[in-house]
């Protein structure tokens, strides 16, 4: 943005996010009368005069009002769904500032605007394009986004910037892109977001010199991460917009190879030029092929012995994530103690994503990293060996933490975070488990997953089957109880007011996967200014760091 424009542009900043508010709080459809709880608990705070919870019971009902999205697929109900669940990541965004939440509502209202022409979906694809300009901080890119709803919604012949004369939504669009005027970006730009949305299909415009329109842009595998080892395996498959995929398994072919598991992905091209690529690997997993289909593309992995596999999927950036392992979750000697050699801990957030920032400014990211550094040496004096998902200011993704966690062939998992509330009253230090269900909580972590081999006398499906979080969520939900009961005693011998906040469930990317007990560890409320002050000090992060120890400890010895 031009510098003597900065000004002007906040002020109509303010004017676009009144307007907008104002457009968006038409009525959607009524839902059926058996509709989830969670859907009206959502749109309970989905208003800006509602106080929202903890940024984990936030996060978690959000996650699983798209999941109910996911399941909905399309239709008015889907929009609602989608728009539900991107106003939360909104609210939360706009108390801790985290910019991966702000990315997340976008990428939702964009789910939600999807089909301009439902109930709701032309509010929710404007609302998704004023918070990108937000984000960027940047007046034309919220033009851009704005006339980029307009033009998906307007007539073919209309002229760039011209009124959409698209009935509602045009009405949603038109008037703050007059708002925006002096804002307009460059025609060059106008017309590279004409000839994207023509290329994907979403108007049939006639472009100078662009011949046809285009068939819709193939969703394409854009690289493929692995994490492996003798006893179990994490493969990524990071894609550039969302596909639907499926999964299956072969058993041995008659090159003498074992076992193969796979997942077909709808619709996708490989990379420009590749017709294929093997990437020979050891462990568990021998090599991964990466060939095309008569769908699309194919990932599959070829594995030495039996083992069992789940698959899901994660968002921000689109990605599947397959896990293998040698031994079910959970499997491990019986008995009242619990062998427990190796501890990893994870600092939570890291790099260039900070997690929550306190009143004063102190960093999520810092305070997770300081209370790792001193539990780790603490636990090897206790004969534990360590290791820690990050020993630097570095950004790890989530599926890479507990990846390193299997590889590691960690006994427990343990990730450290600190809780922040919309209200700074809140405070506590709570423990949380992956939530677990009997439909294996696809729902609630957004992931999916399809257990079924291709036929059910297929000899392979003895040795494939789906990784179950129920199998080891009791031991989980143990030491979650233990981690608890230790912050408790550990921080309220000094600290006379802690509140002990409890164990909980909900659906934690980080913890999706883990083959042995992991819980979250909420040490206390960065949002809150005395518990702020007091996670910043040596000695509060020393007694959380001994509350972690002990907490293992109890663990390894059956109490």
């Amino acid at each position: 943005m031009i510098p003597s424009r900065a000004v002007p542009a906040r002020a109509l900043f303010v004017l676009l996010v009144v307007f907008l508010a104002a457009c968006g709080s038409r009525a959607l459809p009524p839902t059926d009368a058996g509709a989830e709880g969670d859907v009206g608990r959502a749109r309970g705070l989905a208003s800006d005069g509602t106080v929202l919870p903890n940024r984990p019971e936030t996060i978690a009902l959000a996650q699983s009002v798209e999941a109910l999205a996911l399941k909905e697929g399309a239709g008015a109900r889907a929009v609602e769904l989608h728009a539900l669940a991107a106003r939360l990541h909104e609210r939360v965004w706009r108390v801790e500032h985290r910019e991966q939440d702000a990315k997340e509502a976008i990428d939702l209202y964009r789910a939600a605007g999807r089909d301009l022409a439902l109930p709701g979906a032309c509010d929710a694809a404007a609302r998704g394009a004023k918070l990108s300009g937000e984000l960027a901080r940047d007046a034309q890119t919220s033009y851009a986004e704005l006339y980029r709803v307009q033009r998906r919604a307007g007539s073919p012949g209309a002229d760039a910037g011209a009124p959409s004369s698209a009935g509602p939504c045009g009405d949603v669009v038109d008037a703050p892109l007059a708002v925006l005027a002096a804002f307009r970006p460059p025609a060059p730009v106008l017309d590279a977001i004409d000839q994207g949305l023509a290329g994907e299909g979403a108007i049939a415009v006639a472009l100078r010199d662009a011949g046809p329109v285009m068939v819709a842009v193939a969703p394409r595998i854009t690289r493929i991460e692995q994490w492996t080892g003798i006893e179990g395996a994490r493969i990524v498959v990071h894609l550039d917009r969302p596909a639907r995929f499926r999964v299956g398994d072969q058993a041995g072919r008659k090159e003498g190879r074992g076992a193969r598991t796979f997942v077909e992905l709808d619709g996708v091209e490989l990379e420009a030029g590749s017709r294929g690529r093997e990437t020979p690997l050891g462990g568990i997993v021998s090599r991964i092929v990466t060939e095309s289909s008569t769908t699309g593309s194919r990932v599959a992995l070829d594995l030495n012995g039996p083992a069992y596999r789940r698959v899901f999927h994660l968002l921000e950036p689109f990605r599947v994530v397959i896990d293998i392992a040698r031994q079910p979750p959970g499997a491990g000697p019986k008995g009242t103690g619990r062998a427990v050699s190796r501890v990893v801990i994870d600092p939570g957030h890291g790099g260039n994503d900070p997690g929550a920032t306190g009143p004063t400014g102190l960093k999520e990211k810092d305070v997770t990293l300081a209370v790792a550094h001193r539990v780790a040496p603490v636990l090897a004096r206790n004969g534990v060996e360590v290791t820690l998902t990050r020993d630097d200011d570095r950004f790890v993704t989530l599926e890479e933490r507990t990846a390193r966690a299997n590889a590691f062939g960690a006994d427990l998992f343990v990730s450290i975070h600190c809780n922040a509330a919309e209200s700074r009253a809140r405070k506590g230090v709570e423990t949380y488990i992956l939530d677990t269900t009997a439909n294996e909580m696809a729902g609630k972590v957004a992931a999916r997953e399809n257990g079924t081999s291709q036929a059910a006398s297929n000899e392979v499906a003895q040795l494939l089957a789906s990784m179950r979080l129920a199998d080891q969520a009791t031991r989980s939900t143990r030491l979650a109880e233990l981690m608890q009961r230790a912050a408790f005693a550990s921080l309220s011998s000094q600290y006379g007011d802690v509140v002990d906040g409890g164990v909980h469930h909900a659906a934690f990317y980080v913890l999706v996967g883990a083959r042995m007990p992991a819980v979250l560890f909420e040490t206390s409320y960065i949002s809150n200014n005395v518990e702020e002050q007091r996670l910043g000090s040596a000695d509060y992060q020393q007694r959380l760091a001994d509350a972690i120890a002990n907490a293992v400890k109890a663990y390894r010895e059956g109490r």
